[in-house]
């Protein structure tokens, strides 16, 4: 691709088949998804938490030094509706440039992260994992075009290829090696494919240039902030835990953290991944940026509080079929874990919409708040409890951190309160009543995983289903709601299901 340095690249086409996207991005990623399941259950299985946990530790060395590139270029070129080539082509050059930085740099840290973290091999690691940093860097630009233009289909069959090779590679690894090398494996030649399919995946050819710095270091700066903000809020519990507990309780940890962030990962990411672009373009009409944001809310809701709460109370028949006995211990950080992925979810999305109005200091401010609070809290408490003590310290600050980010929401918005508060009761009232019945009447099922998952899943859908049905009559069926929106659909399909069956006339 070659555009004059002048034309807008990238420009979303007009609107229409946001809903359409979103669900292909959710189906995409929900495949991706049941990738890393498979992947989690097997691995877990061939190797130990301490496995985990050394890798974890390595990876949060690696995150540390990427920070100097964390300026969220993509982010960027989406948000503006003008992007020309020349933005495209000083993202790449900084990407680059940061690149081989990062690499240089993890070659000359791994022994002092070896002694940090008192594991030698930690030292072996590093400069390995360095060709991963170098590989994403070189990387082509182009894709975000994707975002930017609503191709999801195409964002995904790239992200889909880069997934399955590094699954394939990992699991071929780990049943070779049966060691910590099998992860690290996976992760350099993961971002080796995505090197590679990057550039014949999409035709657009960037060049070294430097000519709009200045205009994405305006907006970038406060991405940078807030990336920095987000690596400590992700990585500082690594760097404390695997200095104080080790690498297998930090294994387990980290292990119940990923299972824990499913429901969130796989339903609710790639839908403010989709509409993201769509709030950017509507952000100047906020009346029809609040008719998109309330939808979409309200799906969030429907989705992510079921799921999670089913999930917290199906723990430990989780644990054990996905991970087997060895992580039996992980089970109440699981459970946490999935609070505070529904915590995230609700916020996230909040955020998109912080962002696409061109206000990222917003978010920046809170999130620096956040981990004020959340770092020495989590040194305190984890000394005295161990990984418990930095879950509790997390959810908390996490459910503490909603009071100023809505409102500098609704100040910065003016939406109304009321929609979006009743776009999340009636959802949150029907799964924790769900929650409820299955902890309550499943105590009796400890048959096998696999059956209690089951049981207590139609158990906790049928009431969920039920009492939310219920609670939608009662405050007067309102036809935009989340719970209209699935029986038009639920409706449509039985059309097209009955017209299938009794075909032609």
């Amino acid at each position: 691709m070659s555009a004059p340095s002048g034309t807008p690249v990238g420009a979303p086409p007009p609107s229409g088949g946001l809903a359409r996207g979103a669900a292909l991005m959710v189906l995409f990623k929900l495949l991706d998804r049941v990738i890393g399941v498979v992947s989690v259950m097997c691995l877990a299985r061939l190797l130990t938490p301490g496995d985990f946990g050394l890798v974890a530790m390595a990876s949060s060395v690696v995150a540390l030094i990427e920070l100097m590139s964390a300026f969220g270029f993509d982010t960027a070129l989406i948000q503006r509706s003008d992007a020309q080539r020349r933005h495209f082509d000083t993202a790449w050059t900084f990407q680059v440039v940061f690149g081989l930085a990062t690499g240089l740099v993890l070659l000359l840290a791994a022994m002092p992260a070896a002694a940090f973290y008192r594991d030698p091999r930690i030292a072996e690691v590093l400069p390995v994992l360095a060709l991963a940093s170098v590989f994403t860097g070189l990387a082509n630009i182009g894709p975000v075009m994707f975002r930017k233009q609503l191709d999801f289909g195409r964002e995904f069959r790239f992200l889909l290829t880069k997934r399955l090779a590094t699954f394939f590679v990992t699991l071929g690894a780990a049943w070779w090696l049966r060691s910590y090398w099998a992860l690290v494996a996976g992760i350099v030649t993961g971002n080796f494919i995505g090197l590679v399919i990057s550039y014949l995946m999409h035709p657009y050819r960037p060049r070294l240039s430097l000519e709009a710095s200045r205009e994405l270091m305006h907006f970038s700066k406060w991405l940078f902030i807030s990336n920095l903000v987000t690596f400590f809020q992700s990585n500082a519990d690594k760097f404390i835990l695997g200095r104080t507990v080790g690498s297998r309780e930090l294994g387990l940890y980290n292990l119940a953290q990923e299972v824990g962030a499913l429901p969130s990962t796989a339903l609710i990411a790639p839908i403010n991944r989709a509409v993201f672009p769509a709030y950017a373009a509507a952000a100047r009409d906020l009346k029809a940026l609040e008719g998109r944001f309330l939808d979409v809310i309200g799906q969030i809701a429907a989705l992510a509080f079921p799921v999670s709460v089913g999930l917290a109370v199906l723990a430990e028949p989780v644990v054990l079929l996905l991970l087997g006995e060895q992580w039996r211990g992980s089970v109440p950080l699981l459970q946490a874990f999935v609070l505070i992925g529904l915590v995230g979810a609700l916020q996230s999305n909040l955020y998109s919409i912080i962002l696409a109005l061109g206000e990222p200091k917003w978010t920046t401010l809170i999130g620096a708040g956040v981990v004020a609070l959340t770092l020495p809290l989590m040194v305190v408490l984890s000394s005295h409890y161990g990984a418990a003590g930095a879950v509790a310290a997390y959810l908390g600050v996490a459910l503490l951190g909603l009071v100023p980010l809505h409102w500098v929401f609704f100040r910065l918005t003016r939406f109304s309160p009321r929609p979006y508060a009743t776009r999340l009761v009636r959802p949150a009232i029907a799964a924790a009543a769900a929650g409820l019945g299955v902890n309550a009447l499943g105590r009796g099922f400890d048959q096998h995983p696999v059956l209690d998952i089951a049981l207590g899943s139609a158990l906790g859908l049928a009431i969920y289903i039920g009492l939310g049905l219920a609670l939608w009559w009662i405050a007067g069926r309102p036809a935009d709601s989340a719970e209209a929106e699935l029986l038009r659909r639920a409706a449509q399909l039985r059309k097209r299901a009955l017209g299938a069956r009794t075909g032609p006339a």
